[in-house]
């Protein structure tokens, strides 16, 4: 296992990263879904207390991830933020700063579920808008899977899981890429996100990840 996994894709080759995150190489472009910023300040907001550390360690995460890439375009796939109540001041600040220190860096977010309710970020991020789904290249860029589409599309809302079984009672529950045909579902890269298990079917592709490293699932 290793932190990257490369796969060719409708003859394209794409980096999976263990960090949640998928890199294509020839277009320079980084694909991270639903980091749902601001979600522990909704929390707090709603009495319960979990520390915020989760924005300002997400946006390092990728910080990291832009620097070892050498990325140009960074395209979110939907949910930027987690809802209206969760964009304060705390959180913008940390936003802001974040990207101040990437001035050169191209920005787009397909707008997701969470985001027609909380709104596009703030103008001083310098981030464009889209309604989904957006093409970027030859790829189509959206939060929401579709069963159908002309194009093949890159996707988030999903949060992506998969569990493991092995011997007895024994399991391993984790975050995964989703790829068939037609999409590739990315996990969730915000760190205070759950899992929805999904079924794969026969010709799909699942890479499961722990945030460190990345491990294609074997079917037979």
């Amino acid at each position: 296992m290793s932190d990257q996994e490369n796969v060719q894709w409708h003859e394209q080759k794409l980096t999976l990263l263990a960090d949640k995150a998928l890199f294509w190489p020839a277009k320079k472009a980084l694909f991270v879904a639903d980091p749902h910023f601001g979600k522990t300040a909704t929390f707090r907001r709603s009495g319960i207390p979990v520390p915020e550390r989760t924005t300002q360690d997400d946006c390092e995460r990728i910080s990291q991830l832009l620097s070892k890439t050498k990325t140009k375009f960074l395209i979110f796939l939907g949910d930027f933020f987690h809802s209206r109540i969760g964009k304060t001041e705390l959180v913008k600040e940390i936003l802001l700063h974040w990207r101040q220190e990437l001035p050169d860096l191209e920005i787009h977010l397909i707008r997701g579920n969470h985001d027609l309710s909380s709104g596009d970020p703030w103008p001083e991020l310098k981030i464009k808008c889209h309604t989904d789904p957006w093409t970027f290249s030859t790829l189509e860029c959206r939060h929401l899977p579709v069963e159908q589409s002309s194009k093949p599309y890159l996707a988030g809302h999903i949060h992506p899981g998969f569990t493991l079984k092995g011997k007895g009672k024994a399991s391993i529950r984790a975050a995964c890429f989703h790829i068939n045909h037609s999409k590739i579902i990315l996990p969730a890269f915000g760190s205070f996100t759950g899992l929805k298990n999904i079924s794969p079917i026969p010709g799909d592709q699942i890479f499961m990840t722990n945030g460190n490293e990345i491990y294609e699932v074997p079917f037979q």
